[in-house]
């Protein structure tokens, strides 16, 4: 889905200028949300130039889709767990309670409950398609990274066999952002973590 493959710059210094943009921008949006962001405070935060900005994007619409993959980079940095390279290994008593355990910490070590860097654009894409689609496909590859860890807590034992991974990955999603959304509102971390409980509760084998 990433735009860096196929607009990323060839050179070194032509990919710290685009990464500046990008950094910017997706900050700004963040803070202020993606309509009260316009190009001209992206490029006074950067500290880059119009005809810098018009190299690398065709206009604002193509850096918000800059901007969503790097919230993308972001939240998936901060979730080691959902890493391939981390489910490739040997697994460990219980990775999906683990894995709840440290969006907690990430949330708590923060200073409390703040909106999820991708999930903040959902309401705002709606106006434009394609943005919309991208964020849609950015949800998509987390909630796979999801379906794989639940995929791997199944073969455990601490996790639902009997019913599809990738079913139960939406599910914990809904409740990750639902739980982000109302522990930010209340400015009550124990909403968050009961959203979590819930989520690795509704995976767990059901009694015969």
């Amino acid at each position: 889905m990433s735009l860096d493959a196929a607009h990323g710059p060839p050179t070194a210094r032509g990919r710290r200028t685009r990464e500046a943009i990008v950094d910017a921008a997706a900050d700004l949006m963040h803070e202020r949300g993606i309509a009260a962001t316009g190009v001209g405070d992206v490029l006074k935060v950067s500290g880059t130039g119009k005809s810098q900005l018009y190299h690398y994007f065709d206009g604002k619409s193509d850096l918000v889709l800059a901007v969503i993959d790097r919230q993308l980079e972001r939240v998936l940095a901060a979730q080691p767990a959902l890493d391939p390279a981390t489910l490739d290994q040997a697994a460990r008593e219980d990775d999906v309670h683990a894995w709840a355990a440290s969006l907690l910490e990430l949330h708590r070590d923060g200073g409390g409950p703040f909106a999820c860097p991708l999930g903040v654009f959902s309401g705002q894409v709606d106006a434009e398609p394609r943005w919309r689609e991208y964020q849609a496909a950015a949800f998509r590859q987390w909630q796979e990274r999801i379906t794989a860890l639940l995929a791997r807590g199944q073969a455990q034992g601490v996790v639902d066999p009997a019913r599809d991974a990738g079913e139960m990955a939406v599910a914990v999603l809904a409740a990750v952002q639902g739980g982000l959304m109302l522990a930010r509102l209340h400015r009550d971390l124990q909403v968050l973590s009961l959203a979590l409980g819930a989520a690795v509760d509704h995976v767990r084998p059901r009694p015969v």
